[in-house]
């Protein structure tokens, strides 16, 4: 019953643009003129809460870290900037070179009127999400090395009213959201565009993230194919659980216990809850390609090098602060899609919309990678103390 309540949401969205596709017209203009600003309300209200939202995510999530010894924390949280920034940096460049190689992706040709919302709102921004940011990983360090009870356990309550805020007010308005910009799509003439064109955008990605996150097993393995093929076999059960669950920490036991099993070293068990959720290869690789096909689809210039850095240096950060509700790891990263790689409004819902519908794929690949990151973490953590031991 709980893995048909985590699918909801994907079939709700999958049933709106089936019906937005073949009954779109019957829907008078007057209706998806007011579903449309609706829409943008909702989207105008979010960003407003956002920058708090990843405050209070990334103080709670950095600033818990204190749990052990200093120097394992320490690796633990280094590994995770550089496989995410790693992973996002690939997945950038694999996906520039595959959406090339495709050729499937065709600018939307929009119809000569374009859909205008009933009204359009422009709510006050108190704080910029850069400032929300670094703020936020400021703070959450200070806590961390000063191991301030007060300070953390009042992280804890913002995480919890902020949680609170996306489960019960913005989860339960997704398909409202994402209705308003169906229908703009629909009238504009491209959203049958969007479905001829994103399957083969979903295969790629599935492709290039797993065979980015096996390679990770053999250099976990040193490239020994009997270690490598056990380590990737252990790891099954938890991949399914992932991907029918579509939750990491569902599959969290399980993947502890393949790893531990592949790597005899109990150091594992203490690693994998560490990066749970914020260590997400998975999301790495669809976030960044979707954005990519998503600005070709949008008749947006592919970005520079030097701004895809930009756009990769915020989407790490913004990995800390990733809720652990449906959508949660695009919800975040939407304000970063707006201001480094130019995303419109309609790019944002289709975005979001298509992460969530690719969820599944996209929590499994987390998963599979968490379990590479456990022995590759155990593999440098196991050296550098055998270094140090040498040295003292």
């Amino acid at each position: 019953m709980g893995k048909l309540k985590d699918l909801t949401l994907p079939l709700i969205l999958i049933a709106e643009i089936i019906l937005c596709l073949y009954f779109g017209d019957l829907v008078s203009t007057d209706v998806k003129s007011t579903l449309f600003a609706l829409s943008l309300s909702i989207k105008e209200a979010l960003l407003m809460v956002l920058p708090f939202i990843i405050f209070s995510f990334l103080i709670s999530s950095v600033g818990a870290l204190q749990k052990g010894a200093l120097s394992f924390v320490v690796i633990a949280f280094l590994m995770v900037i550089v496989s995410n920034f790693t992973a996002t940096s690939f997945a950038g460049f694999l996906g520039m070179f595959t959406l090339e190689a495709l050729d499937t992706i065709q600018p939307f040709a929009k119809s000569g009127t374009e859909l205008a919302p009933l009204w359009d709102l422009d709510f006050p921004h108190f704080l910029s999400n850069d400032a929300a940011l670094f703020s936020g990983l400021f703070v959450g360090i200070i806590l961390s090395m000063t191991g301030f009870e007060k300070g953390q356990h009042l992280a804890q309550k913002a995480q919890h009213y902020a949680l609170r805020f996306l489960k019960f007010f913005f989860i339960p308005v997704i398909p409202i959201f994402v209705l308003g910009f169906i229908l703009k799509m629909e009238f504009d003439g491209v959203l049958d565009l969007i479905v001829q064109n994103y399957l083969s955008v979903f295969v790629a990605i599935t492709v290039l993230a797993f065979t980015y996150i096996t390679l990770l097993y053999g250099l976990a393995a040193g490239f020994k194919p009997e270690k490598w093929f056990k380590s990737i076999r252990n790891m099954i059960p938890a991949l399914v659980t992932g991907f029918s669950t579509m939750s990491s920490a569902s599959a969290l036991p399980l993947i502890t216990t393949a790893s531990e099993k592949t790597s005899k070293n109990p150091i594992v068990n203490g690693v994998v809850p560490l990066s749970i959720n914020i260590h997400m290869i998975g999301d790495c690789f669809s976030l960044s390609i979707l954005g990519l096909a998503i600005m070709v689809s949008f008749g947006v210039p592919l970005p520079t090098p030097q701004a895809f850095l930009m756009f990769t240096v915020f989407f790490v950060i913004a990995r800390f602060s990733v809720a652990a509700v449906p959508g949660g790891g695009v919800i975040v990263i939407l304000p970063v899609l707006e201001k480094y790689l130019g995303f419109s409004p309609e790019m944002l819902s289709l975005i979001l919309a298509l992460y969530i519908l690719f969820d599944p794929i996209a929590t499994s690949a987390n998963v599979f990678g968490n379990g590479a990151f456990a022995l590759l973490f155990e593999k440098i953590y196991s050296k550098l103390h055998k270094t140090t031991a040498q040295l003292a």
